[in-house]
């Protein structure tokens, strides 16, 4: 629900609430300039009675004094010829200051714009309806991002999903609460402007004059009535000039004072009313008038919209593109074999259903693809429904899928089709694959029958989607193989340039091999400077290499070892038993040529800041972390766990790791052979490492695991020992982004 709230508000508005949005960014920067002006001084000790009577001494036919939000002190007044004159004065002296430039017809007309878009009153309705919507969109916005990261525990955890989705969270997570600031301040200032919330000021009841004006009139400054700190001045209207009978009008913070002009008696008290100040409060949080951090703050978040706009623009067209792909051959709902129902939030589950229907289809099957949401209480010629689920936030339904259990429970009886229920998800929430767990709990509770067990699959595996669809094809009575189709971007040409063969002797043949662009040397200078300067084409460590086997279209993915370059990349493969990528990178020679492309790795990204990293790895896991002790040039503590075969044949890298020891890039560096006379296994260096391990955990250190499954496996069940011990788990690290695993 939050989501299509927010969309939805966020389309309709997306053009209102940027310029708004850029306009106050704008108009923030005024506060901050006056705040830094040479006429902002200190008031510490100074009374608005020593102001005035210094202002006196130096300005004849004074109005009025004013202290502006800033700081700076204004005298309005009246010249020989009685026109009206304003200066800034200086608080300590009360002399007339140089005049600055004034906020100029720039700032004037940004700020007709954010309040009425130079179109008068209609414009001011306009202006105001973007308020309210910049608060929902905010408000829906904040509460959506609560339930995607799984609770408002989990707010600051590593963002989930494609690129434009994951910056898009991140921008949000900083901006939100400036954005809803804003929006609800101004949404109030709007609300007083058109009367709907009334704001009285502090009026006087009894309209005093001055008691006793038989003398003439004495010097403010010796006025016990205004003997009240400068700071908290707002307004001191001056007795008109001749008129015995006035008073002086002290407006503060706390209300209004009324003060006889000759004796400096107070003659009338009003506290300031309650919406005068809450009024106040707003104005000031919404404009950032005296508080100028504050107004950078909120300037520096508006200047964001136009980004976090775009990207949710982007989401939502991504979103869309994935859920509402054209499926061929989708047979009507109620004359189909199979239906295939799916619960997707980002979009990607539909890639795997339509897998399903193609695959279901082309063997033979009548086969109905449609959303959760189109769920039918009956299929007259359905077999089988296969219910496709992901998880969205702390185990809710995704959108389209919102009222699918209810539905379900509303069936009035048996259907005479079985289920099958296929979860995806990330083992990292706690609440893992639960929507799909309640689908298949529900239908076992109405006493449906069921075709298979409930499959899961975690962080959309295509090996284990591949593996659920080999047993769903022998329940079916044919083989079927489900290749989940990858959508391939732009490949560049690479050259192989070095090659390092090790574990030969141990029958592991794994290479090393480093490729550079193979269009690089055609450039001009020009081009190739350019291109440098845009990152075109950029590897940096923990992204992923993928490479197009000649015979396929389907990429196989590896970590890139290098440090961040333009034009190098290097890759570490090992020789698989009937692989065929592997076998086509192993025998390749320099000279050769590959096609790749760079993907990123966001998932396995190096946690930001100074703290230790623990990286974990056996075999060519080792990858990622070469790249990232290479690019290691602040010396941040890295602490690396690398298991292997034999030192004589398969240690992978020891000349760049000896030397990145000694360079202090690396902190420390324990091995594990299995073929040796020790027979260890890395898993087994971190549990001898304890005691060690426990320390750097306690000072805040991230573990990162790359490698194969079963090794993954047993250095959780390691770290899960160290720590027991102080209260925390690997699963508990993991959801705040401090235990991170590159598996395959």
């Amino acid at each position: 629900m939050w989501r299509s709230l927010h969309s939805a508000l966020g389309l309709v508005s997306l053009v209102l609430v940027v310029a708004l949005a850029l306009s106050g960014a704008v108009l923030s920067v005024y506060p901050v300039r006056d705040s830094l002006s040479s006429q902002v001084q200190s008031t510490s000790g100074v009374t608005v009675a020593d102001l005035a009577g210094r202002v006196a001494v130096h300005v004849q036919n004074i109005q009025a004094i004013h202290r502006l939000p800033s700081g700076r002190i204004e005298v309005d007044y009246t010249d020989a010829s009685g026109a009206p004159q304003k200066a800034n004065v200086a608080a300590t002296t009360g002399a007339i200051l140089a005049p600055e430039t004034g906020q100029g017809w720039l700032y004037d007309t940004l700020k007709n714009f954010h309040r009425s878009l130079l179109l008068g009153t209609t414009g001011r309705y306009v202006a105001a309806a973007g308020a309210v919507l910049m608060a929902l969109v905010s408000t829906f916005g904040a509460l959506l991002l609560i339930s995607r990261m799984g609770g408002i525990a989990r707010i600051l955890d590593r963002a989930k999903g494609h690129s434009a989705g994951r910056l898009h969270s991140t921008l949000s997570r900083l901006a939100v609460l400036p954005f809803l600031l804003s929006a609800v301040t101004g949404t109030y200032i709007v609300l007083t402007e058109f009367n709907v919330i009334t704001v009285t000021s502090a009026q006087s009841q009894a309209f005093p004059a001055s008691a006793d004006y038989s003398g003439p009139p004495v010097s403010p400054g010796s006025l016990k009535g205004l003997a009240v700190p400068l700071a908290d001045l707002r307004d001191l209207q001056f007795p008109y000039n001749g008129d015995p009978t006035d008073i002086y009008t002290l407006k503060t913070d706390a209300g209004l004072t009324l003060v006889d002009q000759f004796s400096g008696a107070v003659l009338e008290q009003v506290p300031a009313t309650a919406s005068e100040r809450i009024y106040a409060w707003f104005y000031a949080l919404h404009t950032g008038e005296g508080m100028a951090w504050l107004g950078a703050l909120l300037g520096l978040a508006a200047l964001m919209s136009p980004l976090i706009a775009g990207l949710g623009v982007a989401v939502w067209l991504h979103r869309r593109k994935a859920g509402q792909a054209r499926v061929a051959r989708n047979a009507p709902a109620q004359s189909a074999e199979i239906v295939i129902l799916v619960g997707s939030e980002s979009g990607s589950t539909w890639g795997f259903a339509r897998v399903l229907h193609r695959e279901l289809t082309a063997s033979g099957h009548a086969v109905h693809l449609a959303p959760m949401s189109a769920f039918r209480p009956r299929y007259d010629m359905a077999k089988q429904v296969f219910f496709l689920a992901a998880t969205y936030g702390n185990g809710h339904a995704p959108e389209s899928a919102a009222g699918l259990l209810k539905s379900l429970r509303k069936v009035p009886e048996i259907p005479r089709w079985s289920s099958a229920v296929l979860g995806f998800g990330d083992r990292a929430f706690a609440q893992y694959c639960q929507f799909a767990k309640d689908i298949d709990a529900t239908l076992q509770d109405r006493g449906w029958p069921r075709m298979m067990q409930a499959t899961f699959i975690n962080r959309q595996s295509t090996q284990a989607f591949a593996s659920w669809g080999t047993a769903v094809g022998a329940l079916l009575g044919h083989e079927m193989t489900l290749h989940h189709e990858v959508e391939v971007p732009p490949t560049r040409t690479l050259l192989l340039t070095e090659k390092e063969v090790y574990g030969t002797e141990v029958q592991t043949p794994t290479v090393v091999l480093r490729f550079c662009d193979a269009d690089a040397e055609d450039r001009s200078p020009l081009a190739r400077l350019t291109a440098r300067l845009a990152g075109a084409a950029r590897y940096s460590p923990t992204d992923l290499l993928g490479v197009l086997p000649p015979s396929g279209n389907i990429p196989r993915f590896y970590s890139i070892a290098s440090a961040p370059s333009n034009s190098i990349v290097e890759i570490c493969v090992r020789k698989q038993t009937g692989g065929e990528c592997s076998s086509y990178l192993c025998s390749l020679e320099p000279g050769e040529t590959i096609q790749a492309f760079a993907r990123p790795n966001p998932e396995f990204s190096l946690p930001m800041g100074r703290r230790p990293v623990v990286m974990v790895s056996a075999g060519t896991g080792i990858a990622p972390f070469i790249g990232l002790i290479r690019a290691n040039r602040q010396r941040r503590p890295f602490h690396l766990f690398w298991g292997g075969r034999s030192p004589e044949s398969d240690f992978l890298y020891w000349e760049q790791l000896d030397q990145s020891l000694i360079d202090q890039e690396l902190s420390s560096l324990i091995t594990a052979f299995s073929r040796s006379h020790d027979c260890a296994y890395v898993q087994h260096r971190v549990a001898t490492d304890a005691s060690r391990l426990a320390d750097l955990l306690r000072q805040g250190a991230s573990v990162m695991v790359c490698g194969g499954d079963a090794m993954a496996r047993a250095v959780r069940e390691e770290f899960d020992a160290i720590l027991a011990p102080f209260g925390q788990s690997v699963l508990a690290l993991k959801q705040r982004g401090r235990y991170l695993e590159d598996i395959f």
